[in-house]
């Protein structure tokens, strides 16, 4: 959470002394100079992706700006309860949307087929795109080609700031020029997410046409692709990733999930030792707590996994697991 409401100062605290040049440039270097991060979501699909120079714009269509030179001229979004930036979940889904070519209401995608192509090489199989979208997108059961419950569609959840390395906000500018290509520029100030800050971004997917984790890592590559909030045309918004942490997490999570759900020990125990970077004393009782009726095969499983391990509880576990 934010110690200062950003949205606020932005929205309310600056406008109230209207076009004072010295209330605007002090507030807006508050908004500046403010700090702050969201708590993590951590909803069952998530990966964390970090903003890049020249940063992020979001919110660009809100109304803003007072006559003074002070003040930013562009609008901005800020979450209306913890005044921090993030990003819509809404605008998430629209943007992935428009990379796979789906109509919008009357309007067709120039650009369908290549987008259908282009999603195929991302995915590496020849799949019917169109259903794939419309399973994602519109929530359609393939095999009956009705909607489905909301419990059983996929669901985008906002991207939340979860940390940054020197600054949340700064300021920026574009400069159009009134009169031919370089006469009479109007510098126009604006505000941005800075570099190097890093945002969750969050989904609770369903397997379909495709597993739910490669409709993840398909959603990681598009957002790496084409980035996302505005004038993306000229390099903001664009995003990066520790593509080997979050396959590391994503694995993580999914033996968590087995260990805290699967009925067979045998499940659990293969789980507890694909989890352990190596042999420990904690993974020696976890084993030993279990009541495990096939030994052989998790004792194969073990040694498939750490076979070239030596020591104490290397030896202990193996002893144990004959």
């Amino acid at each position: 959470m934010s110690r200062a409401n950003i949205g606020w100062l932005f929205y309310k605290k600056l406008y109230e002394k209207g076009n004072n040049d010295k209330h605007i440039e002090n507030t807006l270097q508050k908004v500046i100079d403010a700090k702050g991060k969201d708590q993590r979501l951590k909803a069952k699909h998530n990966f964390t992706m970090e903003t890049s120079y020249p940063g992020l714009v979001i919110g660009s269509g809100y109304t803003h700006g007072l006559s003074s030179e002070y003040d930013a001229k562009i609008g901005f979004y800020f979450d209306h309860t913890t005044g921090l930036p993030l990003i819509q979940g809404s605008s998430i889904k629209g943007l992935l949307r428009s990379c796979f070519g789906l109509e919008f209401g009357d309007q067709k995608d120039p650009y369908k087929e290549q987008k259908h192509n282009h999603i195929k090489d991302l995915l590496k199989k020849d799949i019917d795109v169109e259903t794939l979208a419309k399973e994602i997108f519109e929530g359609i059961d393939t095999k009956t080609n009705k909607p489905k419950s909301i419990y059983e569609r996929d669901i985008f959840y906002e991207a939340r700031v979860v940390d940054y390395k020197n600054s949340l906000i700064d300021s920026d500018y574009i400069t159009p020029h009134t009169d031919g290509a370089l006469k009479n520029p109007n510098p126009i100030k604006f505000i941005k997410v800075s570099p190097e800050v890093s945002f969750e971004f969050n989904f609770d997917l369903k397997d379909g046409l495709i597993s739910a984790d490669e409709k993840m890592f398909l959603f990681i590559e598009l957002l790496q692709i084409f980035g996302i909030g505005a004038k993306t045309n000229v390099g903001y918004g664009q995003l990066n990733i520790d593509l080997d942490k979050t396959k590391q997490n994503l694995k993580k999570n999914r033996l968590n999930d087995i260990i805290s759900s699967a009925n067979n020990p045998e499940d659990k125990a293969k789980a507890y030792i694909d989890k352990s970077n190596k042999p420990t004393q904690d993974l020696f009782k976890q084993l030993k707590e279990l009541n495990l009726s096939n030994k052989t095969e998790i004792l194969e499983h073990y040694k498939q996994k750490f076979p070239n391990l030596q020591g104490k509880w290397n030896d202990k576990i193996i002893k144990l697991l004959k």
